[in-house]
């Protein structure tokens, strides 16, 4: 009997076993790292939320005034009412387009890093797969 100098080389069940394992391992980080974005992007929209609710009160009542005094500015040229309604349209014209650039990065895909390592993994398994397999 001789003995055997080098270990077997495994079979091409150990090998999808082992790729079957590392792509279940490999998803379960992607997922948990997900989670972590997302907790962190909670984090952050609940900083600016409160941060907001904290500054619109001061904010709105400075803006109505300076509106007011735009207006009242503005009457003797075209009227008290005119002066309203001219500060008005301008107002909704500004939140308006406030509005639609608010919209538009709502918009914004997130967890767009995770994704792609997401897509780089996969693309990777699968050239490993053919490898082993033969299959090209």
């Amino acid at each position: 009997m001789r003995k055997q100098t080098q270990a077997e080389a495994p079979g091409v069940s150990d090998l999808v076993g082992r790729l079957v394992d590392g792509l279940g391992e490999l998803l379960a980080q992607h997922v948990a790292l997900a989670r972590v974005e997302v907790g962190e992007e909670v984090q952050s929209v609940a900083r600016v939320a409160g941060t907001v609710a904290l500054v619109t009160p001061l904010l709105a009542v400075g803006y109505a005034l300076l509106c007011l005094a735009l207006a009242f500015a503005l009457s003797p040229l075209v009227g008290l009412a005119s002066a309203v309604a001219l500060v008005g349209a301008a107002n909704l014209l500004a939140g308006g387009i406030g509005l639609w650039a608010v919209r538009h990065t709502l918009r914004r895909p997130r967890l767009e890093e995770t994704a792609q390592a997401v897509r780089e993994s996969a693309s990777m398994l699968l050239a490993e797969t053919r490898e082993v397999t033969g299959v090209h």
